[in-house]
């Protein structure tokens, strides 16, 4: 995925998607490598929009992305679930 070929990025992300006032709206949850985390959000900042470009050129929406610490979002066991499609039809 995009996303996997960022080198900052660790292993463990999640997209989830969601309907607010009939526009879906897609968030970007992103765990990226403990090394990321040394104070410069200059840095941070520079990261979250390279990693906008990069989706955005593929599927032309503009996600929220949220750069996380290692070990922020749950471990996944078996097959890792991903998507969380949240939106009702």
């Amino acid at each position: 995925t995009v996303l996997m070929n960022i080198p900052e990025v660790g292993n463990n992300y999640q997209i989830v998607l969601e309907r607010e006032n009939n526009l879906d709206r897609m968030h970007i949850k992103v765990e990226l490598y403990s090394k990321m985390f040394h104070g410069d959000i200059k840095e941070l900042e520079r990261l979250k929009k390279k990693m906008g470009e990069a989706l955005r050129a593929i599927i032309t929406i503009n996600p929220k992305i949220e750069l996380l610490e290692p070990g922020s979002l749950p471990p996944s066991q078996g097959k890792a679930k991903r998507v969380f499609d949240n939106r009702s039809l």
